[in-house]
């Protein structure tokens, strides 16, 4: 009753005074648009159901954004958000990235959401260790990549010289320096641009380690330092053990000896396997180190820093042997006799 007793007084003050029509309506358009945007403002019926993340790109303008939203069917009116956008002056202020959006959103929580600038971010962590298959099918499996597209990144990927290689048995060039961390980037990132964060990783951490400057004045390639230290790292359970395998290794390299080692061997297989056999080590390929001398073509894995340290400052012993104990630990030896005495011991036990 008091609703309908002021609608009365305020038409009788519309007659009183013409000017206030001007403004009642005006009032009244401005509801009315308000209005319009709202009702055709939500989304509810026309989107899906959960969440969907929306990439904005560098350079899109407020009406592109506007067509992808449609597109994904967030938006079901790409004009009526994009007034909605301007009015609110946030047209030129949705910034780039990859952004969650919950299907159902109206207009005005959707450009709310864009102009935070509260980018999805992916977390992803290599291990020490890991090689480029290793990497790609983790990233598949954590739904944050495509394996294949990955490894096919990763096959001439060498933006630094000391990546560069001509040898043609290399499998991936950037092999081994992909830097073992724990990395964020933005949802929806491509495989390329994931490689790229890696291998610029790498190339910082060993510039910071002072990694790169020991070589240069070691008179060593970082690529064969690297490569050293990949077979380290997979020999090597505990840390502590990393100076002396590496020592083991250039010392064989030293006197003209096979490297021998079983990770090489894996590599080949492209799986983990428990124990050697005599067999697998007559593979014929060149990454096999029982059957050629010198380094492999490239290096097998992803090293951490301290295995990379390890080979630029090895344990110098007169050790040329190493056979795994049960606990992960290693039994060194001085002779082959010696050697294959300790083989005896912990795998005869067996």
């Amino acid at each position: 009753m008091n609703m309908k007793n002021n609608l009365i007084k305020l038409i009788e003050k519309i007659k009183a005074n013409p000017r206030t029509s001007v403004v009642v309506a005006v009032l009244a358009a401005i509801v009315i648009f308000i209005n319009v945007l709202s009702i055709m403002g939500n989304n509810k019926n026309f989107a899906g159901q959960g969440n969907k993340l929306i990439t904005v790109r560098q350079g899109m303008t407020a009406g592109e954004i506007a067509a992808l939203l449609h597109e994904e069917k967030l938006v079901h009116h790409p004009d009526i958000f994009l007034i909605e956008a301007r009015i609110k002056g946030l047209g030129s202020k949705m910034q780039a990235g990859t952004y969650k959006i919950e299907c159902g959103s109206s207009n005005g929580e959707i450009v709310s959401v864009l102009a935070s600038g509260k980018i999805v971010q992916s977390v992803f962590a290599v291990p020490e260790g890991y090689n480029v298959v290793k990497t790609a099918r983790k990233l598949e499996a954590e739904g944050l990549g495509n394996a294949e597209k990955f490894m096919a990144a990763a096959k001439n990927y060498a933006p630094y010289d000391y990546m560069q290689t001509d040898n043609p048995y290399v499998v991936f060039k950037a092999e081994g320096f992909l830097f073992p961390a724990t990395y964020e980037f933005p949802a929806k990132a491509s495989e390329e641009e994931i490689l790229r964060l890696m291998v610029e990783q790498f190339d910082k951490e060993m510039r910071r380690n002072g990694i790169i400057q020991e070589t240069e004045k070691s008179g060593l390639q970082l690529r064969d330092v690297v490569n050293l230290a990949a077979m380290v790292e997979l020999e090597a359970v505990f840390p502590e053990e990393q100076p002396r395998i590496a020592g083991v290794f250039l010392k064989r390299l030293e006197i003209g000896m096979p490297i021998q080692s079983d990770t090489t061997i894996q590599y080949i297989l492209g799986a983990q396997k428990e124990v050697i056999t005599f067999k697998d080590t007559e593979i014929e390929n060149p990454y096999n180190t029982y059957q050629n001398m010198g380094l492999p073509p490239g290096p097998i894995a992803s090293p951490g820093i301290g295995a990379v340290k390890a080979v630029l400052s090895p344990e110098k012993t007169d050790y040329l042997y190493f056979v795994a104990e049960k606990d992960g630990h290693h039994y060194f030896s001085k002779t082959y006799d010696e050697h294959l005495q300790a083989i005896e011991k912990i795998h005869g036990e067996n």
